[in-house]
């Protein structure tokens, strides 16, 4: 075996040192490893996708209020100038 990014010269000694059933259960918990970090990146991403969910909706809720109120300081400010008319 040689060195590589994903092997360092320490874990390439210890292979070619220890026995076939050790390489195959250090593969296996590699594997294992592998899988739970897949697991919980696509935790992650769900979570991250549910929060952007939410965040639209909210967003879309405040550009109703926003137009909501917008809309009555036009009649607030139409009543004003009708009342008190600037020449």
């Amino acid at each position: 075996m040689t060195e590589s990014d994903i092997l360092t010269s320490h874990q390439i000694s210890m292979a070619n040192n220890a026995e076939p059933h050790e390489v195959l259960f250090a593969i296996h918990k590699r594997m294992v490893d592998t899988e739970n970090l897949m697991k919980a990146y696509r935790n992650h991403s769900q979570n991250l996708e549910i929060e952007i969910g939410m965040l639209k909706e909210k967003v879309a809720t405040l550009k109703e209020k926003v137009s909501k109120l917008e809309k009555i300081n036009r009649e607030e400010e139409s009543s004003w100038n009708e009342a008190f008319p600037v020449s």
